[in-house]
């Protein structure tokens, strides 16, 4: 009998290529949404979706149980108003159920930035919390700590412009959402992957303006990238229509100054290395019509 596991939000960017490949090696798949009729829509045939919502206790009971093993996938759009709601409390009432059902295994995706460590800012914070609140509820865990995703480098190009937020001098381990997806199915089918946090970095190093000038150049050759000083940005943030900057800036300031540091070792033994360069990413994007 194929092993059952709940994705909770499993339709956006780097949720649904894990559900996909769950299904893919043979899981059963639940995917938990707050719009079970826009999920079904997303996911397409072969996936369960269950109605429930991380801020909401009374609702993850019946969503969770069942199922052998539970995977975390919370995403407060950079909102610092939503963190505490949906990533710190929302993952701790989904730790507590998944302890009181007796899930074999809850899986989270995290942060390369957030090396489990406090560091006064809530994007980083946040996911520090809600790895404790995994980790301590007693129930076996995977952390992943991915770092920045090549299907994250559309959303840098706004208003017809390219654009880096400040100077950003640290090379990245830029990974493909496929990759991830595979070590995070391989870590539910492994033992050796249980109480653990694994750094998931791509098998180049290249900084942001370095992988957005790649992408520009192959999809989007009439444009040049360009640094956009965060003086500039909070600025523009004051304008009509640009109101996201203010939730942007401080996201981006913090990484100016980070340091990725990390050792990808343990998982590329464990969960099998990141292989997709930005090269071949490249080659596979389709630019929307």
């Amino acid at each position: 009998m194929a092993d059952k596991i709940l994705v909770i939000g499993g339709t956006g960017m780097l949720g649904l290529p894990v559900a996909r490949r769950l299904k893919q090696d043979g899981f059963e798949v639940s995917v938990m949404s707050t719009n079970a009729e826009k999920a079904r829509g997303t996911l397409g045939d072969g996936y369960a979706v269950v109605e429930g919502d991380v801020t909401k206790p009374e609702t993850l009971a019946g969503a969770i149980e069942g199922h052998d093993f539970v995977y975390l996938n919370l995403n407060s759009k950079l909102d610092p108003e939503k963190y505490e709601a949906i990533e710190i409390n929302g993952t701790a009432n989904v730790a507590k159920a998944a302890s009181q059902l007796g899930v074999k295994r809850i899986g989270m995706i995290s942060g390369a930035s957030s090396k489990g460590k406090e560091g006064g800012i809530i994007y980083l914070d946040a996911k520090v919390k809600a790895e404790r609140a995994v980790i301590d509820s007693g129930v076996p865990y995977t952390i992943m700590r991915p770092s920045w995703f090549f299907e994250s480098l559309p959303s840098f190009i706004q208003q017809g412009k390219a654009v880096v937020l400040g100077e950003q001098p640290t090379k990245f381990g830029w990974l493909a959402a496929s990759d991830f997806a595979r070590q995070v199915s391989t870590a539910f089918r492994s033992e050796a992957a249980a109480n653990k946090c694994f750094y998931n970095l791509g098998p180049d190093k290249m900084t942001m303006m370095e992988a957005l000038g790649k992408f520009c150049a192959k999809h989007y050759p009439d444009l040049k990238p360009e640094v956009v000083s965060f003086g500039m940005a909070k600025f523009l943030s004051h304008m009509p229509g640009m109101g996201v900057l203010k939730l942007i800036v401080p996201f981006f300031e913090y990484f100016s100054g980070f340091d990725e540091d990390v050792d990808p070792s343990e998982a590329n033994e464990i969960l099998g290395a990141s292989t997709t360069t930005l090269d071949n990413w490249l080659e596979s994007w389709k630019k929307p019509v």
